[in-house]
């Protein structure tokens, strides 16, 4: 089961002013000012927030993932090189900072829609179609304080367009999850058809905020995160939604406006600046996996190999593949059945059960044909190569670098991923000369 969670139906407005022996001094009746929004306009409203979220996350996944082992720098611009080597602190870095602006503007306008729509909420004309709408509002809400939560060292939240806030601080990030967890709680008490994706959400920012609380600061001594909420939503989610099941943001040719300017997808896939790495998949040449990679097999592209029966890793072929194919409208999976078994596994085994770990890490490897665990390896070594492949290019893989004190092949001894493991993204130069309260 597959569930998008974003469908682009896409909002145009269009004023013009016909000159045709008419005054210049005249009205415009078509002119609609922000101010006069009503209840009409709020499904239009979130088709946007899904739009900004989709944007940013394709636009901030790219210096991400190059800031992990997940892709390498092959490319002409060296801002994608100083990522790929672990100095992810650089607020003048060009693409951390060409990203930002659409991280900011997704955050913005999910807190404002969904502002609007509680405030519509209390109208007489607030239908069953509004209330499924607030529910989507909530929902891509969450996803985009989660992934600020997940990526960033600081962040500015303001309320008003024209006006500077201060920066939550570096300290206080962990509560941007419990506002998406604040957002989803409000959606799933609205009762829409969306409750297991809300749930399966919910398990994610719960399990995210723990892992946070490994990375803030970094706990290689005890890295394995135990959530017993998270884990007893992943199981509502996996009942709810089947053992497959994928929410995934969802990019669209016909829908440019979900693209951005240096997206993952465009970056990799079609202008080569980097690719994917050669810790993931066997590389024929520099531009190898694109977006021919449809047309081969695992064993002739995935290169890391599943630990216990030796074979190149199905899961991961299934990412490679899914974002290859997509060449530049991939879907963004944000919450999957997956990840539910991962955090299962790892909720269990960071209690001690063994026994309960062995049964989610299964259910997990049974989706892929793999052979069941059963003592083989280390049991948080598998725990690790499973996070790494089944979540590929999904926005984990820097926290799990530094949790388990796995860095990355590319980064260099003098980076900050090296000397200061558990640094993210800062606040970019673009903020810091706009805002005055930043400093």
């Amino acid at each position: 089961m597959k569930n998008n969670i974003i469908k682009y139906l896409g909002l145009s407005i269009f004023s013009f002013v016909l000159l045709s022996g008419c005054s210049l001094d005249a009205e415009n009746p078509n002119n609609l000012l922000e101010e006069s929004l009503d209840i009409r306009a709020f499904g239009p409203m979130v088709n946007g927030l899904e739009t900004t979220v989709v944007r940013a996350y394709g636009n901030i996944l790219a210096p991400y993932s190059v800031a992990s082992d997940e892709m390498v720098w092959i490319g002409s611009r060296d801002a994608w090189n100083q990522l790929n080597l672990g100095n992810v602190d650089n607020i003048n870095n060009e693409f951390v900072d060409a990203a930002f602006p659409y991280v900011s503007e997704a955050r913005y306008w999910a807190d404002d829609v969904i502002s609007r729509g509680v405030e519509f909420s209390s109208s007489n004309a607030f239908t069953a179609t509004n209330r499924a709408d607030l529910v989507r509002a909530y929902m891509y809400g969450a996803v985009i304080y989660m992934v600020i939560a997940d990526m960033f060292d600081d962040f500015v939240i303001g309320s008003a367009k024209t006006e500077g806030s201060a920066p939550v601080g570096a300290a206080n990030m962990g509560g941007l999850y419990d506002t998406a967890i604040g957002y989803i709680d409000a959606g799933l008490a609205l009762n829409s058809g969306l409750t297991g994706e809300l749930k399966a959400l919910k398990a994610r920012a719960l399990f995210s905020k723990g892992v946070w609380g490994k990375t803030n600061p970094v706990d290689t001594a005890s890295p394995l995160v135990s959530s017993a909420s998270a884990a007893s939503l992943a199981s509502e989610a996996l009942i709810a939604l089947g053992v497959t099941f994928s929410v995934d943001l969802v990019t669209s040719a016909s829908a440019p406006g979900t693209i951005g300017g240096l997206d993952i997808a465009g970056e990799v896939n079609d202008r080569n600046e980097m690719r994917l790495s050669d810790a993931y998949v066997i590389s024929e040449d520099d531009a190898f996996p694109g977006p021919s990679a449809g047309t081969k097999d695992a064993a002739s592209t995935i290169f890391l190999n599943d630990p216990i029966d030796n074979v190149a890793d199905p899961a991961l072929f299934k990412h490679v593949k899914a974002f290859t194919d997509g060449y530049l409208d991939p879907d963004y999976p944000v919450a999957s059945a997956r990840e539910m078994h991962l955090i299962l596994a790892e909720n269990a085994l960071a209690s001690g059960n063994s026994a309960e770990f062995t049964t989610h890490i299964n259910n997990l490897r049974a989706m892929d044909d793999l052979t069941p665990y059963s003592g083989q390896m280390d049991a948080t070594d598998l725990l690790l190569h499973s996070r790494r492949v089944n979540l590929f290019l999904q926005g984990r893989r820097l926290a799990d670098h530094y949790r388990f004190a796995s860095p990355s092949e590319y980064w260099i001894d003098s980076s900050v991923a090296v000397t200061k493991p558990g640094t993210f993204f800062p606040i970019t130069i673009g903020e810091v000369q706009s805002n005055e309260n930043v400093d």
